[in-house]
């Protein structure tokens, strides 16, 4: 049998070509390892361009399909398994819950990424029903609404304060890592006091003051860094330097 350099599948003596790639075979393999290795260059090559001309939309199908593939078969073994070997389900609900949840998500994103609000406001539903249903297989002890949705909450609605800030931004560069510190400071503050008054019922602020005072200097640091550079780059195309 004829091995085919380039894809690796296995051909009949007397084959000139490969049936499945349509490259040309050399049936001296051993002293033709240069051009072998040329013609895989070649192929990852060619590989390659075709991906990059794909649009973003098909890109984001592809992700999409691939990643529905995965949980989706993932999700059946699972359930099977614990059908099979436990005679009921136990413990498969709930990775069978998060990657029904996590594909909804993925796919709000494919399809309305462009539409900030909307898939935010069904992934933040698609979320606390996850949280909530994660609360009730746990024995319903409460922390899914008094505390998991209040942390989601305040994770989504900096999340699209952030995306406001980068998509209002004309010049993207160093602002945006410091727009990002400062979201995650803020959150920070929620986290911090979401947590606090879930446990010890007052809002009381631990850690949050740090990490935001940490986060504002480096942003402030970042901004100053981006604006001055733009000026310069603004001068220097007055002057035609």
């Amino acid at each position: 049998m004829t091995t085919c350099p380039n894809c690796g599948v296995e051909l009949n003596e007397n084959a000139n070509f490969c049936s499945l790639c349509g490259e040309p075979l050399l049936h001296h393999q051993s002293g033709n390892a240069e051009w072998i290795q040329s013609r895989k260059v070649v192929q990852e090559k060619k590989l390659r361009s075709e991906y990059q001309r794909l649009t973003r939309f098909q890109k984001r199908m592809i992700f999409w399909e691939i990643s529905g593939l995965i949980l989706l078969s993932g999700s059946l073994i699972t359930f099977l398994i614990d059908l099979i070997g436990n005679e009921s389900i136990t413990w498969s609900k709930y990775p069978v819950t998060v990657s029904l949840a996590l594909l909804i998500n993925i796919t709000l994103l494919t399809f309305w990424h462009k539409k900030s609000s909307r898939w935010l406001s069904l992934s933040f539903l698609t979320s606390s029903l996850l949280i909530i249903l994660l609360d009730i297989y746990g024995g319903g002890t409460g922390w899914g609404m008094h505390l998991g949705i209040p942390l989601l909450l305040a994770a989504y609605i900096t999340l699209f304060g952030l995306i406001l800030m980068v998509r209002r931004a004309r010049q993207k560069g160093l602002n945006i890592v410091a727009y990002s510190l400062i979201t995650v400071g803020l959150l920070s503050v929620c986290t911090d006091g979401i947590i606090s008054l879930y446990v010890v019922h007052r809002l009381h602020f631990n850690w949050s003051p740090i990490v935001l005072i940490a986060t504002v200097m480096i942003a402030g640091l970042l901004l100053y860094m981006h604006y001055r550079m733009k000026k310069v780059t603004d001068l220097k195309r007055f002057f035609h330097i």
